[in-house]
């Protein structure tokens, strides 16, 4: 049979492709414009769906006429004289008919995917309102522009500037502006927010437009994606260095007047003319040919005298001049600005990234801008980040599992929110970051070298025992509680000895009260397991009428931050993983896609049963196991994956209606996997995990529109029942469950419902809004009410857990120890011999 209809893996290469207008603002560029225009012309984006604009500035070397004879598709506007680069791209956005709008420089060729790759970029990412595309240097290999960055001055650079793209990573980030030279944006909204300042003419326009776009509540990102070829400056450099500087430096200044808050301009607008009058009287040779004006004894007499002034300072002060000329113009336009801002000048502080770079470095110039700096406290006020260090116990790798992924997402958005973040593990890390800084507790100067510097301290599972560091940290702590790992462990060990599982558990719950002690903020995954959390903690006086008086609802103590989606749409990156490449797994199979890890509280049997009976039937559908064994080296085997492998094999099943993928996949891939399967699976037993437990996988497939059969009983099962995103069935029931394949397979309309209400239900699961309450106190950091100023103890209770283990002689200890090994593998005859002698030794 044909796979039903699936969103996330046909609809979009169906779709009708977005139009696009692409504007080139040209003066006298006749030989940089055919390589130019020919680049646009060969785009893999539907010719038919693309327009190009030429805004021509009265030139006069037959670039008109070229383009007319070359180029009959080009729209042409010719002005009468030369109005600027700023104004020549309002022009063409008024006049372009596209929904999107996208700017090139005439000295630029565009790769052939640039405009297919922004296109796809901000469809999928509804938040962004401007994207600037990598600009490299006509050599294709050196970076011209990699994202944007900017002096509290105003003066904009470009970041990466001459270093390779090959030693750069290749992911998209925030960034305060695109270049004006390569960058895409919705028509409507560029007209809406008044376009490019045309008072500019040329330089800034684009710092000056981003910077806008935040205040307005809109985000520019940086997309590597989508490229293009740069010739430097192949326009401005015939008009000479002064011009250029002239309009740098009026217009860095009209850029601060407009876009800061009422408090931040009143700092830095002082301190910006100020430098801006030493740089032209200090710059380069820090000769201005000026004479010395103190009152001496035989001082001459210099009224009537004239002095030559070099053309650089001359430069700045013109542009001091005409700022304060065009005063007026500015206040208004920073009103209308400012009445409608949306994002606070702290958020956007953290995308200028170069903050107090001087930019020019004569000795005067460089003594005078310290002088600056400390005066008017711009450190204080412009540059103070605060420092959030996560901790995670799991493995940073591009094979992560679900508590890496948390806190990898989790610095990601801390990051893009403003806060310098460091994201440490336990053992050395193998994964790119995305723009923050990733380490591992082991590196020099250890775990103190990175308390030291953090602000915040956030971690998860078993982190502080091992690390007790955190424990007497003098900071806020948050402390990640999605994970009621003492419940999962009573699960996972239920088939050891007796006193090994109390030994075990008793040690795990003592792990846990310390952090819940320690903690001045705490986050789970749901209103449900914040009520057992509360319950806990209220057994050991965390609830209490410090932390009540604070707080009635105790959402300032714990609150809900659950696991995550990306904000944009998954997009393949290979034609096929499975279809056809797995053998025994046919392009036309109704695939269901089993997301994670084989772990003992899963039940993957009743689910094996169940495709096998499904089969008798509809030999087509088939059965994948993303993953088997846990990526972390430190997790133990899980005995239900080698249960699962026997019962396929048993049934006959192996190979021909279920698959088991022997390793893990990457993170970042596994969206070509899910995007191949018709229906993601999650099955588990009823025990008091299931209850708590917050099913990671489900969001996966929640992000790729996968409707699904899942087990009843845990929040995201229930969730998929009440928004229509699948078949929920009860646990161990084989017909249910083969009933649940059957419809999804047979009933088409069934099916589209529930690809449907994924789509609708995805915006509101990002991994933004899932940890906005942990940006939300890394905003404003405090101790808890009940250990702020007060000793830990006068809170803490004293109690021990009684001593559950008996007596027992050195010799059956090593033999207890030998027969784990033996049984289960050293890893885990360790940690349970570790669990054995810290439990027994605390009671003594």
């Amino acid at each position: 049979m044909s796979t039903p209809t699936h969103a996330s893996l046909s609809t979009g290469l169906r779709q009708e492709q977005p139009t696009v207008s692409v504007v080139v603002v040209n003066l006298n560029g006749r030989d940089l414009l055919a390589p130019c225009l020919t680049s646009l012309v060969r785009q893999t984006h539907e010719s038919d769906r693309l327009e190009i604009i030429l805004i021509d500035n009265a030139s006069t070397d037959g670039s008109v006429e070229m383009v007319r004879k070359d180029f009959p598709e080009v729209r042409i506007l010719v002005n009468d004289s030369n109005v600027g680069f700023a104004p020549a791209v309002n022009q063409g956005a008024e006049v372009a008919n596209g929904e999107y709008l996208a700017l090139l420089n005439n000295d630029a060729e565009a790769d052939p995917n640039w405009i297919a790759s922004a296109v796809a970029y901000l469809t999928s990412h509804e938040e962004v309102g401007c994207l600037g595309s990598l600009i490299l240097r006509d050599d294709r290999e050196t970076i011209d522009y990699a994202g944007g960055r900017m002096a509290f001055n105003g003066m904009g650079y470009a970041n990466k500037v001459e270093q390779s793209a090959w030693e750069n990573p290749n992911y998209a980030e925030r960034t305060l502006f695109a270049s004006g030279g390569a960058m895409v944006v919705p028509t409507q909204l560029f007209l809406d927010v008044g376009g490019f300042d045309e008072s500019f003419f040329a330089f800034f326009e684009d710092v000056d437009f981003g910077w806008r776009l935040w205040v307005l509540g809109h985000e520019v990102h940086f997309v590597p994606s989508s490229k293009v070829f740069h010739r430097h400056h192949g326009t401005i450099k015939r008009f000479g260095y002064a011009r250029e500087r002239y309009l740098l430096e009026r217009n860095a200044l009209a850029t601060i007047f407009k876009n800061y808050g009422d408090d931040l301009l009143a700092r830095t607008l002082p301190s910006a003319v100020l430098l801006t009058l030493m740089r032209g009287l200090t710059d380069l040779t820090e000769r201005d040919g000026l004479p010395d004006f103190s009152i001496v004894e035989g001082a001459k007499n210099l009224d009537d005298e004239d002095f030559p002034v070099p053309a650089i300072t001359a430069a700045h002060l013109a542009a001091m001049r005409d700022f304060g000329r065009n005063i007026s113009n500015l206040t208004a336009k920073r009103n209308a600005i400012q009445d409608k801002r949306e994002r606070p000048d702290s958020e956007i502080l953290p995308l200028f990234k170069e903050t107090l770079r001087p930019n020019v470095n004569g000795r005067e110039y460089l003594e005078v801008w310290n002088a600056v700096e400390k005066a008017f406290d711009l450190h204080e006020h412009l540059v103070h980040r605060t420092h959030v260090l996560i901790i995670t116990g799991d493995t940073l790798s591009e094979r992560m599992a679900g508590p890496a992924i948390r806190c990898f997402e989790m610095a990601t958005v801390l990051h893009d929110a403003g806060f310098e973040v460091t994201l440490a593990s336990m053992s050395p890390p193998s994964v790119h970051s995305r723009g923050f800084h990733v380490t591992w507790t082991g590196a020099p100067g250890g775990i103190n070298a990175l308390l030291d510097v953090a602000d915040i301290v956030i971690f998860q599972g078993f982190v502080m025992h091992a690390i007790p560091e955190i424990e007497r940290f003098d900071g806020p702590v948050v402390v990640d509680i999605y994970d009621p790992f003492h419940l999962e462990g009573m699960s996972h060990r239920k088939h050891e000895l007796e006193w090994q599982r109390y030994a075990t558990h008793n040690s795990d719950t003592d792990v846990l009260n310390k952090q819940l002690q320690r903690g001045d903020f705490f986050v789970c995954a749901s209103e449900k397991q914040r009520d057992f959390w509360l319950g806990q903690m209220s057994a050991l006086k965390r609830i209490n009428p410090a932390t009540f008086d604070e707080d009635e609802s105790l959402r300032s103590l714990i609150d809900i931050a659950p696991f995550g989606l990306p904000a944009g749409q998954p997009i393949k990156t290979e034609e096929r993983v499975l279809r056809g490449v797995v053998d025994g797994i046919e392009e036309d199979d109704f695939l269901l896609l089993w997301g994670g890890g084989i772990y003992n509280w899963f039940d993957p049997l009743t689910l094996i049963k169940a495709v096998g009976r499904v089969a008798e039937d509809h030999p087509d559908v088939k059965l994948w196991f993303m993953g088997s064994a846990h990526p972390n080296p430190d997790v133990p085997k899980m005995q239900m994956a080698s249960s699962s492998y026997n019962l396929a094999v048993e049934l006959g099943l192996l190979g021909k209606n279920v698959f088991f993928n022997d390793g893990w996949i990457d993170y970042t891939q596994r969206q070509n996997y899910l995007l191949e399967a018709d229906v993601g699976v999650s099955t588990h037993y009823e025990h008091l995990e299931t209850r708590y437990s917050f099913r990671t996988r489900i969001l996966d497939y929640i992000w790729c529109e996968l409707p699904m059969v899942a087990t009843e009983g845990d929040t995201l099962s229930l969730l998929a029942k009440e928004r229509g995103l699948g078949i929920t069935v009860p646990p161990e029931d084989v017909e249910a469950c083969a009933d649940a394949i059957r419809r999804l397979r047979n009933d088409k309309e069934l099916y589209q419902e529930c690809v449907d209400n994924l789509a609708a239900i995805k915006p509101e699961m990002t991994w933004e809004r899932a940890v906005e309450p942990i940006v939300e106190f890394c905003r404003s950091p405090r101790r808890a009410a009940d250990t702020s100023h007060k000793r830990h103890d006068y809170i803490a209770s004293n109690f021990t857990l009684a001593d559950v283990v008996p007596e027992r002689s050195p010799y059956y200890y090593a033999k207890r120890f030998i027969g784990t090994a033996t049984a289960q593998g050293p890893k885990t005859a360790l940690i349970h011999a570790k669990n054995i002698i810290k439990h027994y030794t605390a009671g003594r």
